[in-house]
């Protein structure tokens, strides 16, 4: 099984960025994703397309099950 977190952010061009991480830990807490997040908005740590992140819009850990063909 594939676990993938994903964490949302808006940007000051009015759009949102979705960063994936993959094989997050078992007991990841919206809290300690939040606050990570808020640091990378007060930071401004990344750039994408010319806008900076300005919100943590909201996250989520995906699982995927995959099944390899013989």
């Amino acid at each position: 099984m594939k676990r993938t977190l994903e964490i949302e952010f808006l940007l000051d061009n009015a759009k949102t960025k979705t960063i994936s991480l993959l094989d997050p830990k078992d007991d990841i807490s919206d809290a300690a994703v939040k606050a990570w997040a808020d640091n990378v908005v007060a930071k401004k740590a990344f750039l994408v397309g010319g806008a900076f992140p300005v919100a943590y819009k909201g996250a989520n850990v995906r699982t995927v099950e995959v099944e390899e063909l013989a």
